[in-house]
């Protein structure tokens, strides 16, 4: 048989693919409707996002993923609809630390919470994060932490000040690291007025104040001591001879976890700053 004669002329092909596209759309409408039930009667209240449960379903999604469609434009379009999502729920306002080199960070902001997200920016941290204790904004984009005083990642010590309005690191930027030519680049990290929620696979962040200058093995030898598995630790000179440690952990840490009393050598009580569902991997 004449293999012509056996192929599906264009026509036949663009009507499948019209009829599918008419599917598709019925499900995202479908889809919508579902979120607008979670906004009426799923009780979220204030910052709406749920970095964790993204996590969660970006993950189960590419783990069954198969056929010519890229990888990354699953994870595109998903993001795309969580941010639609956010919109229908009422919408959340993003402020963003754009100095020194930030236009990246802003970048960053619009690939994952979508174009249509309102943004204010900010050339400085404090101003950034202002706009979240005023709620003039619900999600903030900082640069990633450093050690440097003059640096603008010297910000994460402003999340342990005691207030009534308390902040978290909630996310990391990007989520999906394999960058393709003209993806943002840098990173960044995402903080908010509500602990991170856990995806499964999550990173916490403590932060610890000690009065004699210690080592990041001695960091690491009274974290493990405590019961922790401690990653990357930034070190940070305060007034008074005090050193304020930033440590990353296997797993997200609640306030009440008992490990945390357990940690010797301290000036005070180690603060929870937070965590991060961990990014998708290079493979991808």
């Amino acid at each position: 048989m004449n293999e012509a004669a056996t192929t599906p002329p264009l026509a036949q092909l663009r009507a499948q693919l019209d009829a599918l596209d008419d599917q598709i759309h019925d499900l995202l409408m479908r889809r919508a409707a579902v979120v607008e039930s979670v906004a009426r009667d799923g009780g979220k209240t204030g910052t709406k996002i749920r970095p964790g449960r993204e996590a969660i379903i970006l993950r189960r999604l590419l783990a069954r993923h198969q056929g010519a469609l890229p990888p990354q434009a699953i994870i595109r379009f998903w993001r795309e609809m969580f941010g639609a999502a956010l919109i229908i729920e009422g919408g959340q306002l993003v402020a963003v630390c754009d100095g020194e080199g930030g236009g990246d960070r802003l970048a960053l902001a619009r690939e994952h919470f979508g174009p249509f997200t309102p943004v204010r920016r900010h050339h400085n941290p404090a101003q950034t994060l202002a706009d979240l204790a005023r709620d003039t904004a619900q999600l903030a984009v900082l640069p990633s932490p450093s050690e440097d005083d003059e640096a603008l990642g010297g910000w994460w010590p402003m999340l342990t000040a005691n207030s009534p309005h308390r902040l978290f690191i909630i996310a990391r930027l990007p989520f999906w690291p394999r960058r393709l030519e003209g993806a943002p680049a840098g990173d960044a990290f995402v903080v908010a007025a509500i602990p991170p929620d856990a995806s499964g696979d999550d990173r916490g962040l403590i932060s610890l104040e000690l009065s004699a200058e210690p080592s990041r093995a001695r960091v690491t030898q009274i974290l493990k001591d405590a019961g922790f598995r401690a990653g990357s630790i930034w070190l940070k000179c305060l007034p008074g001879a005090t050193i304020r440690a930033l440590v990353e952990v296997e797993g997200l840490v609640e306030d009440h976890d008992p490990r945390l009393a357990a940690i010797a050598g301290l000036n005070g009580a180690p603060v929870v700053i937070g965590g991060y569902a961990v990014p998708l991997a290079e493979a991808l």
